[in-house]
């Protein structure tokens, strides 16, 4: 149920926008900064909402955030389709569709997930992960043709009209934690719940538990942070530039939104695949490996002319996307169950502030230049330092056990 409902709303609401920033940068006249800003000042919001979010994950649960988040954004993409002004896009887009969706899909999903699995965490991500990928796979080639045709007001008011039609029945069976069902995580035994849970590729004797105090403590959680923000940093700024980034090598809209739908369709048994080796393999060390194909299809749009380099790249950018269930995994993993959503949060005013930026630093540099090379090379930059830092990484050790029960939102 979880993995329907990110496969909606992920795939409208980050997969598919790309296919909006033409379209809108042509109708509102603005220029590729402001319409980076729009992506980025969402992210910034999601970040710095992360410890609230967290909060009330802990306080109300995930399936009321995922209803209220749900509905916040189905509205939102609704209300889009009646502005007429770049500043009311902005408002409606950032503080309702943006705080909607990081609020009702990204924060409580993956903190259900947490709670359900410890041997196969990996996995458990990485099907979440697949399921925003079918969705991206299926919507922006759909709005895309739907923005080609009738414009991107009716693409908008679309896609918010399948949000609000799938997202929030199917929410409302949810519950917070197999122990709530009487069950124990990955479907387990008592005995054997906590048995075994994956480090960075090896099982352990019994389930890792910090408190949020206890893992910030740690040098750990800062590099683990630090990891994750160079990632997004990048991620989040291809993501958003996918479609102008392949226009500006030559490709038409129409082609550079079906790769688009390419790079969705690859990273399905990508996730899945990595989930599998994660929960088996070192996961830090096979999120290093696979920044390495980004930075290769990078520098090729940087210095051959060739077609297939821009073949190459969705194919690339679904294996570094395809790790993206390994990260979350590993603060799971790294510290337990019990403070997830509160680490989680902490880590997004990082990775807010720098999603913010990238988008931003792309979109600027294109105005200027008329050029994404420098945007290029800056990002194969960050992605060979974030492969490095992957490869440092190493678990925590576990700090002594608490008495008391403990609580899942």
């Amino acid at each position: 149920m979880g993995a329907l409902i990110n496969c909606i709303g992920t795939g409208i609401t980050y997969h598919s926008m790309s296919v909006f920033f033409l379209p809108l940068k042509r109708d509102l006249g603005v220029s590729s900064a402001a319409i980076s800003l729009l992506y980025g000042a969402a992210r910034l919001e999601g970040g710095f909402e992360g410890p609230l979010v967290g909060y009330l994950i802990n306080r109300l649960g995930s399936r009321t955030m995922i209803m209220i988040g749900t509905t916040c954004a189905g509205t939102g993409l609704i209300l889009l389709s009646t502005v007429h002004s770049f500043l009311a896009f902005f408002l409606v887009y950032v503080f309702i569709v943006a705080l909607g969706s990081n609020a009702g899909l990204f924060h409580p999903i993956s903190t259900m997930v947490n709670h359900w699995f410890i041997r196969h965490r990996g996995l458990g991500f990485s099907v979440i992960t697949a399921s925003g990928s079918v969705g991206g796979m299926i919507m922006a080639p759909l709005l895309s043709f739907i923005i080609l045709n009738y414009g991107w007001r009716t693409g908008a008011a679309v896609a918010g009209l399948m949000i609000l039609a799938i997202a929030i029945p199917v929410a409302l069976p949810l519950k917070r934690s197999p122990e709530e069902m009487g069950l124990h995580p990955d479907g387990r035994a008592s005995s054997d719940a906590c048995a075994k849970e994956s480090n960075p590729g090896k099982p352990i004797a019994a389930e890792r538990s910090f408190s949020a105090r206890q893992a910030v403590r740690t040098l750990h959680f800062w590099l683990l942070m630090t990891c994750i923000c160079l990632r997004l940093m990048v991620t989040v700024a291809l993501n958003t530039h996918f479609v102008p980034l392949l226009v500006w090598k030559g490709m038409s809209e129409g082609t550079s939104a079906y790769l688009l739908g390419l790079y969705a369709f690859v990273s399905i048994p990508l996730s899945i695949s990595l989930g599998w080796i994660g929960d088996r393999w070192n996961k830090a060390r096979l999120c290093s490996l696979c920044i390495l194909p980004i930075i290769a299809a990078m520098t090729g749009m940087l210095f051959l002319q060739s077609e297939a380099v821009l073949y190459f790249f969705p194919v690339a950018f679904a294996f570094i996307m395809a790790t993206a269930p390994l990260n979350w995994a590993l603060i799971g993993d790294f510290f337990g169950r019990g403070s997830y959503a509160t680490l989680r949060g902490i880590m997004g005013i990082g990775y807010g502030a720098a999603t913010f930026v990238s988008p931003i630093y792309a979109g600027w540099i294109f105005d200027r230049t008329e050029s994404y090379s420098i945007v290029l090379l800056t990002f194969s930059i960050i992605m060979a330092l974030a492969a490095f830092f992957f490869a440092a990484l190493s678990p925590p050790q576990t700090p002594p056990a608490k008495s008391g029960p403990r609580r899942f939102p």
